[in-house]
């Protein structure tokens, strides 16, 4: 049972109970994003030890990275409304999430950076 400030039972308080399931999704999309730069960086490395280049992974990584931030964006959309209803939980949840998307945003920047690096090596190569 979960109850309100004045002691009867809350939809609210029972939905934000569980309201931790449904933040596991904006930490999967960190993670994903976390992946994509990884994944840049290491395929920069890789080309300047003299390994082949994968073409179309670098755009594509991208794609998905500002998929993955379009769904962060929509979550902090979401928490700037639940800051209306409840400022309590968006003492919990809505820092949580402004957080998430400021990393996310850098770890984009930092992949956007070598993958702009890798088509720079990639063109000096193929346009010699």
């Amino acid at each position: 049972m979960f109850l309100g400030m004045d002691g009867k039972y809350s939809a609210f308080e029972e939905l934000m109970h569980y309201y931790h399931f449904s933040f596991s999704t904006y930490y999967s999309l960190f993670f994903i994003v976390l992946v994509n730069c990884i994944k840049a960086i290491i395929n920069f490395i890789s080309i300047k030890k003299g390994k082949t280049l994968n073409k179309t992974a670098g755009s594509i990584d991208l794609f998905v990275s500002i998929l993955a931030g379009m769904g962060l964006g929509y979550g902090l959309i979401f928490q700037g409304i639940l800051s209306d209803v409840s400022i309590k939980y968006f003492e919990v949840w809505g820092y949580k999430m402004i957080v998430l998307c400021v990393v996310c945003f850098i770890l984009f920047i930092i992949q956007l950076i070598f993958t702009l690096k890798i088509r720079g090596i990639r063109d000096k190569y193929l346009y010699r």
